[in-house]
């Protein structure tokens, strides 16, 4: 039996390649998912208290357009080379990043975005990344945090690109609270439930250590 260990020994680079391979397909397969979260988008928006966004894990831009187009000011970072490319195409504000290593002083954002990029982490990474966005974040400011759901922490199949895993961490709602509860303040959960998965939504306000 392969261990865990050795599965996310390069749960990165294996991502990563799915991505830049399909990056276009990605970018059309997603790009009307804002009807779902339409109730989230603007509740994020409304409890920021300034105009800076940190956009994590961006993909093509789908959400810092939104936030863009109603006035405020994101900042894409993402770790393929080719999403990057796409949200600069678009006239983002874009750098590419890894989100375990990221380089800004604290304090520097209103909030920040994390629509279900932080599943492609294991388990043991995920409070160091929870910790830096904490730190990243200006007092009071805002993290919103999509996950889906279930307990699995595994390469993956996509079923839309055959042959081709990304590395997903999956979490209960309560595993998620608890793991939220050390840096942030959770005022606001929901879910987007399909026949497949359901996505678990939180709004969370930073909280002072």
């Amino acid at each position: 039996m392969v261990s865990l260990s050795c599965i996310t020994k390069d749960y990165k680079k294996i991502t990563k390649s799915s991505y830049e391979k399909y990056a276009k397909e990605y970018e059309e397969n997603t790009k009307d998912y804002h009807k779902y979260i339409k109730k989230e988008l603007v509740l994020f928006l409304t409890n920021l208290k300034g105009k800076k966004i940190l956009d994590i894990g961006s993909g093509p831009g789908r959400d810092s357009i939104y936030f863009k187009n109603k006035g405020f000011e994101p900042l894409c970072i993402d770790f393929s080379e080719k999403m990057i490319e796409s949200c600069k195409k678009k006239g983002l504000d874009s750098k590419v990043m890894d989100i375990e290593n990221m380089n800004f002083l604290n304090n520097s954002f209103d909030g920040v975005w994390a629509y279900t990029s932080l599943l492609h982490f294991p388990k043991n990474k995920i409070k160091d990344i929870l910790r830096r966005i904490h730190e990243i974040l200006k007092s009071n400011g805002i993290f919103f945090l999509g996950m889906v759901e279930g307990s699995s922490e595994n390469l993956e199949e996509d079923d839309r690109y055959p042959g081709e895993k990304k590395f997903k961490t999956l979490y209960k709602e309560e595993e998620l609270i608890e793991l939220l509860s050390e840096y942030f303040t959770i005022i606001h959960t929901s879910k987007v439930e399909f026949p497949e998965k359901n996505y678990i939504n939180m709004l969370c306000k930073s909280k002072k250590l």
